[in-house]
């Protein structure tokens, strides 16, 4: 099977080839960010300049999304996330004019379903973006109604818990935060268990809207205790008028998310046995760390 990895250099894209199945080829593709070593393998995919697709396309089982453009400011995101809806729907026209189509799997955008409260969401429930979501959702659409058509696979991407993104930002920093207000869920799963799920995904060529397997279902409090515990360090409770200083709106909204997503794991996956492996896996984290 050979598969085109677009965002291999990425947060996920390299766990995705550090866990990829021996019997698999897969083709890492960058942006703008060259990897540091075998670069000769490599090859740079700008998904915004892509003027033929079809040619781009020809060859592959598979292509596994798992990167989006990026902007820095919400204007320059809602722009670019336009530009990104233009150029997935190329790709789906392409794919569909291909005698031998390759099965498309994409890795949808952290917080995905926004503020949802005490509710477990469902897969079949409705898309409801906040944060940076918001933006990152329109360029994502053509994957979203493709899916919902079962043409191709999207896997929503809940909390995912690595040294990388999000977690190093938050909760690497001098202060671990504790979110005032309303419980503030987290559906959490590790890097590489979602890497491994992906690629079982990819080798079945599933389609529709999935829901990964998580490692925890628990609230931003009991994490940002876990993260004390495993840093041997008190969490600092953080105010709104502290969270209106350190982020902006967007970024706000984001790190407050309450995401309670569906696993099939019922409700084991909130129970103490989940918690005793987001604590291995956090002191895993932090180990090595001065």
């Amino acid at each position: 099977m050979k598969v085109l990895l677009v965002g291999g250099n990425g947060f996920v894209g390299q766990a995705l080839i550090t866990q990829k199945p021996s019997h698999i080829t897969a083709d890492p593709t960058y942006c703008h960010n060259p990897p540091s070593e075998n670069t000769e393998a490599w090859t740079q995919l700008d998904l915004l300049r892509v003027t033929d697709w079809n040619r781009t396309l020809s060859g592959y089982d598979a292509v596994l999304i798992c990167a989006r453009p990026k902007g820095t400011t919400l204007k320059e995101r809602d722009s670019i996330a336009l530009e990104t809806k233009t150029a997935l729907t190329a790709m789906m026209v392409a794919r569909l004019e291909m005698n031998n189509p390759p099965h498309v799997f994409a890795l949808h955008g952290t917080l995905s379903y926004g503020d949802c409260g005490q509710e477990i969401v469902e897969e079949t429930q409705a898309y409801n973006p906040t944060g940076y979501a918001t933006s990152y959702g329109i360029g994502e659409e053509p994957l979203r109604h493709e899916a919902e058509k079962g043409m191709i696979g999207i896997m929503r991407a809940p909390w995912i818990l690595g040294n990388g993104s999000w977690f190093n930002a938050l909760y690497c920093v001098n202060q671990i935060p504790l979110f005032s207000g309303p419980p503030v869920w987290m559906a959490i799963v590790e890097v590489n268990d979602l890497a491994k799920q992906i690629w079982h995904h990819i080798e079945r060529k599933t389609t529709g809207i999935i829901h990964p397997q998580l490692l925890v279902r628990t609230t931003q409090e009991r994490f940002a205790a876990a993260v004390g515990a495993a840093r041997l360090a008190q969490p600092v409770r953080m105010s709104k008028w502290r969270m209106l200083r350190l982020y902006d709106k967007q970024t706000r909204q984001s790190v407050l998310a309450s995401i309670r997503l569906a696993s099939g794991q019922e409700m084991d996956i909130e129970g103490d046995a989940a918690h005793r492996s987001l604590d291995g896996t956090l002191q895993s984290l932090f180990s090595g760390r001065s």
